[in-house]
């Protein structure tokens, strides 16, 4: 597949999904390829991709980096910190964000796509949410953070 799918939108990359799956011979590697497409727009809907971008990391870097996650709770809570910080940033965003992602969750459901972008939209958000309410100072980052600068080599 070609690598320019990592700055494409989240429609276009759904439909690409969709179309590569259909082609993808064996069920093991369609659920990863799955997953892999789902970080993608996450992290595209995110804006870390974009952020990638500004730091001159290359597609292959981007890509290699992240194959070699999974979509656990460790890459949520990452999410969720971005998004904590967009909301100190601008006040509000996070529930503005959050009522989008359980509409585009409930369309998305009437219409029978695919639903697994739009649930992890609403978990992180969520997350967010608690992670604002119980913890005092989340912008400390963790030992364990994923971080953009390591990924393209900046220290």
């Amino acid at each position: 597949m070609p690598l320019d799918f990592l700055w494409a939108s989240p429609a276009a990359l759904r439909n690409r999904n969709r179309l590569q799956l259909s082609f993808t011979p064996w069920e093991g590697r369609s659920a990863y390829c799955e997953e892999l497409m789902t970080i993608f727009q996450l992290l595209h809907w995110n804006g870390s991709l974009k952020a990638l971008r500004e730091t001159k990391c290359s597609r292959q870097e981007v890509i290699s980096y992240y194959s070699q996650y999974s979509l656990d709770e460790k890459m949520r809570s990452h999410m969720a910190l971005d998004w904590i910080m967009k909301e100190r940033e601008s006040p509000g965003i996070l529930s503005q964000e959050l009522r989008a992602a359980l509409g585009q969750l409930e369309e998305a459901r009437k219409a029978g796509q695919e639903l697994r972008f739009y649930k992890e939209k609403k978990e992180i958000l969520s997350l967010a949410l608690t992670q604002i309410y119980s913890d005092p100072d989340p912008s400390s980052p963790s030992d364990d953070q994923l971080s953009l600068t390591a990924l393209c080599g900046y220290h």
